[in-house]
């Protein structure tokens, strides 16, 4: 588990940096590196004895070439604040990366071995959305505006760094474009509608779905999106979008039946995936040979995908 999250923060810090410009005003300050505290269950005394994770927050690993590898960082370094926040204080460590410019220098206090250490960190600018593993084997990952959340299954479901690229590259689009955001706004008007009807009915309309049907509303237009931009995502990344459209048909034949009942409803069919993710491979790689940025295009200030 250490080593496959520590794959995805790697893969995911290449993107988020290379790619900061397409996130807009969601970028923040990037030090790569994982913390965390002891974890309740069965895990808990192995991260300990083999990592030093107690009850503190404790620094996991550090990324190779880091801001916070330069600064001096370590393993099983004890975090006791950042500029002035206690690590324990985790809404204000939340709040902390959202508002301190990206690049400004942060002050870490940390204990090692006893002795209270005061390390300052240039960050690198990054998206702002932190990834982290989930320890189900199913193959999945989802963003909820603010992070993303990969599944163990996915991760090891994809055969190389660049097709797991590709999957987070996928995830960022969602959180960069606001479609949680957008969704949430459909279910609200959706509950309006139960709402309507029940009152219309006199309460006896009862199991209404509209709320759910609203949230979904345009699921399908979104995953087009999440397509479309996240190819861009890896294409400033510096990283082969070649590919892209051969792990969703692998995907859809290793997992026929996941696809029909979980996929179908809220992503576009294989087929039209397909032709819109080489349809987008074709538009990049002609702005390539022209020289021309590799920005989405827009139409009346949204990102315009290949239509069907």
């Amino acid at each position: 588990m250490v080593d496959e999250q520590k794959r995805i923060s790697r893969i995911y810090r290449t993107l988020a940096i290379r790619a900061s410009a397409l996130c807009g005003e969601l970028v923040g300050p990037d030090v790569g590196l994982f913390s965390m505290s002891k974890p309740k269950g069965a895990t808990g005394p192995v991260f300990e004895r083999q990592y030093g994770i107690g009850e503190k927050r404790t620094v996991l690993f550090v990324l190779e070439g880091s801001p916070a590898e330069a600064a001096g960082i370590r393993p099983r370094d004890v975090i006791k604040s950042i500029n002035g926040v206690q690590a324990d204080d985790r809404e204000g460590l939340i709040e902390l990366f959202e508002k301190v410019p990206a690049e400004d220098p942060i002050k870490y206090e940390v204990e090692r071995s006893g002795e209270t250490l005061l390390l300052s960190i240039k960050p690198q600018r990054a998206c702002r959305f932190p990834i982290t593993l989930r320890p189900e084997q199913i193959i999945n990952a989802f963003a909820d505006g603010k992070q993303i959340l990969i599944t163990r299954g996915m991760v090891n479901f994809a055969r190389t760094d660049d097709e797991l690229a590709l999957v987070i590259a996928h995830e960022m689009a969602h959180n960069l474009m606001k479609h949680i955001e957008a969704k949430k706004q459909n279910m609200g008007l959706g509950l309006l509608a139960d709402i309507a009807v029940v009152l219309l009915s006199r309460g006896q309309v009862s199991g209404t779905n509209f709320s759910q049907l609203a949230a979904m509303a345009y699921s399908q237009e979104f995953e087009a999106e999440a397509d479309y931009v996240g190819l861009y995502v890896m294409a400033q990344a510096g990283i082969p979008i070649t590919d892209a459209p051969k792990f969703w048909r692998r995907m859809a034949a290793a997992h026929p039946a996941s696809i029909k009942t979980n996929h179908s409803a809220t992503h576009p069919s294989t087929s039209y995936r397909m032709v819109a993710l080489e349809e987008t491979i074709r538009e990049i790689d002609g702005k390539k040979l022209k020289g021309e940025a590799l920005v989405p295009n827009m139409v009346d200030g949204k990102f315009k995908a290949p239509t069907k």
